[in-house]
C-alpha cells in the first residue's frame, strides 16, 4: 500500500493573524517617530535653503557691486511680505521692492507644506544686502512654524546687521524660543 503525504505550503490562518498583528503593533510604535522625522528632515531642508539663498543673496551684491534684495514676489513682480511664496533674489539698486529691468539671478521655492514662513523684517517682507555684503536698511529674520509648535521643529533665522544668515531652534519644543538679548520668538 502507498502512503500518500500531502505537503502543506502557505501558512495556516492563525500564523497570518499573529503575523498581521505584531505588523500593526510595531507599525504603530514607528508612526509617531517616523512623522518625526520626516517634519524634522523638511525643517532641515527648508532652513538650508534660507541659509543658502541669504548667502547668495549677500554674494551677489558684493560680486556686482549692486544693492541686491530678496523677498517673495507678488503677481505684479513686486516684494510682498508672504514668505510662503516663491523667493526672489534680484538687483534693486534703486530700493523699489522690484527686480532692476525685470532681472531675478534665483528663484527659491517655498518651504515645505508642513511648516509656515514668517518674517520679522517690519512689514517691508524684504531684505536688502549693500556691495558691501552688509544689510543695507534693517535687520529682520524669517521664523519658520510647523503646524504642531510642540514637535520641537520651530525654527527662527535672524540676518545680522553684517548681512549674516544663522538658525535658532526650539531646543525644549515649548513653542519658545529665548534670544540671548533676552527676546522671545513664537510663531504667530
Amino acid at each position: 500500500m502507498h502512503e500518500t503525504h500531502l505537503s502543506s505550503k502557505g501558512f495556516t490562518l492563525v500564523e497570518l493573524l499573529v503575523t498581521l498583528t505584531i505588523i500593526v503593533v510595531v507599525a504603530g510604535m514607528v508612526a509617531p517617530n517616523l512623522s518625526q522625522l520626516i517634519l524634522a528632515n523638511a525643517k532641515a531642508s527648508s532652513v538650508n535653503t534660507y541659509l543658502g539663498a541669504f548667502a547668495h543673496a549677500r554674494h551677489q551684491a558684493v560680486n556686482n557691486r549692486i544693492i541686491t534684495a530678496i523677498c517673495p514676489l507678488d503677481a505684479n513682480g513686486e516684494c510682498t511680505d508672504n514668505w510662503n511664496l516663491e523667493v526672489a533674489i534680484f538687483p534693486d539698486d534703486n530700493r523699489d521692492q522690484k527686480p532692476d529691468g525685470g532681472e531675478t539671478w534665483r528663484v527659491i521655492k517655498p518651504a515645505n507644506p508642513r511648516l509656515r514662513a514668517h518674517s520679522r523684517t517690519a512689514g517691508t517682507g524684504s531684505f536688502h544686502f549693500g556691495p558691501d555684503g552688509i544689510l543695507h536698511g534693517t535687520t529682520g529674520s524669517i521664523v519658520l512654524c510647523p503646524d504642531d509648535t510642540s514637535s520641537g521643529q520651530m525654527t527662527y533665522i535672524p540676518v545680522s546687521r553684517g548681512g549674516r544668515a544663522r538658525q535658532v531652534i526650539d531646543e525644549d519644543g515649548d513653542g519658545l524660543i529665548n534670544l540671548s538679548w533676552g527676546g522671545q520668538v513664537t510663531c504667530p
